[in-house]
């Protein structure tokens, strides 16, 4: 099958199944949340393992599992926040296991277990936060409601620019944007992605008046800005170890990490863009 027909047939299941998930209810995006959460740390810890590292990675996701669902369960109902806390305590068994397994390298192991943490799940934790940020005021409160929009017209604003860099690079791409790092990738490729991605960013309001359209614009600059560098920080780890794919769970696009490389690391500066709004506001 052409590439580009493998592409195109997975990204649109993969898009299908991902807002399917995330707009039903709060109970599928939850699950969407968890399944997120190992699915990239297992792929993560894959990259990893090359580079003579062996993460404590039970121990791990199951730490970044707590936290999400600790996290969720104090946004949605009357859930007292010191429990977050509690987090702690699987936090600390990965110090504890690496301790008796008697491995090669632990600081690097227990560093890799941290990272993953650090990489994936506190993104997506954010995540839980922006669609919970009652009239986006981001203070922790408790019984918030759920209000899945946001969330899918940054994962839309972040498919739009990677499909046209894309569309765009490949015939026109002369320009190489990091060659160190991801030698396919040209600056017209992004240019071309970041234009559909400003346009797309003025018509967001219309179909997700959940923000205003000046906040969409902000965030179109946002996911151009840090879903580029995300990607390319992806690309780096892959390099590093010479893999060429996070994995081969989705035909034409490698891993899940390869698809929501962007969507991880902007995540967290939309959250700080409102954040700071409400602070000076």
């Amino acid at each position: 099958m052409n590439n580009f027909f493998k592409r195109t047939l997975t990204g649109s299941i993969f898009v299908a199944i991902t807002t399917s998930l995330i707009l039903i209810n709060e109970w599928t995006f939850l699950a969407f949340v968890l399944i997120a959460n190992l699915w990239l740390s297992i792929e993560f810890f894959r990259i990893s393992s090359h580079d003579q590292t062996k993460p404590l990675s039970f121990t791990s996701i199951l730490t970044g599992s707590i936290a999400v669902i600790l996290v969720f369960l104090g946004k949605t109902y009357d859930i007292n926040s010191s429990i977050y806390w509690l987090i702690l305590i699987p936090a600390s068994f990965i110090f504890v296991e690496e301790l008796f397994l008697n491995k090669q390298n632990p600081l690097r192991n227990i560093s890799v277990s941290f990272l993953s943490l650090i990489y994936i799940t506190i993104p997506l934790i954010t995540s839980i936060l922006l669609v919970y940020g009652n009239n986006f005021d981001f203070q922790i409160k408790k019984g918030g409601t759920f209000h899945p929009e946001l969330l899918i017209g940054i994962l839309i604003l972040i498919w739009i620019f990677d499909s046209m860099a894309y569309c765009v690079g490949v015939p026109l791409g002369k320009h190489k944007l990091f060659i160190r790092v991801s030698p396919k990738k040209s600056w017209e490729g992004t240019i071309g992605g970041a234009l559909f991605v400003i346009v797309a960013g003025i018509f967001m309001f219309k179909f997700f008046p959940v923000i205003s359209q000046t906040d969409w614009i902000v965030i179109s600059a946002l996911v151009i800005v840090f879903g580029t560098i995300g990607d390319l920080i992806e690309s780096l780890f892959k390099r590093s170890i010479n893999v060429k794919d996070s994995g081969e769970t989705l035909p034409g696009h490698g891993g899940l990490l390869d698809r929501l490389d962007s969507f991880i690391f902007t995540l967290p500066w939309v959250l700080i863009y409102f954040i700071l709004k409400s602070l000076i506001s």
